[in-house]
């Protein structure tokens, strides 16, 4: 019995560390389109958001570096100053 315990919190600790790895999927929606993302940190100054328009599925890929940012949406490239900068810890959460 001490050993099914033992594999199972095992378990669970690589499933929770699994999930954590991966990016996690966000969403927000604008003007009546949604948007699904994910962000990465490229380095210690850069992030990636990468992601798509939910109903359309319009495709975005941007790199943020401090308040700039640059890259694509529709296969269209864009580049235009944030609001404020965004930073991104090693598991891929967004400051």
């Amino acid at each position: 019995m001490r050993t099914l315990t033992i594999l199972a919190a095992a378990a669970a600790t690589l499933v929770a560390t699994a999930a954590t790895a991966a990016p996690v999927e966000r969403s927000f929606t604008r003007d009546g389109h949604t948007y699904v993302y994910t962000t990465s940190a490229l380095d210690e100054q850069r992030t990636l958001i990468e992601g798509h328009e939910a109903e359309r599925g319009g495709r975005f890929r941007f790199v943020v570096n401090g308040n700039r940012v640059s890259g694509q949406a529709n296969g269209v490239p864009v580049s235009f100053r944030a609001a404020q900068s965004l930073t991104v810890n090693a598991a891929g959460a967004a400051n």
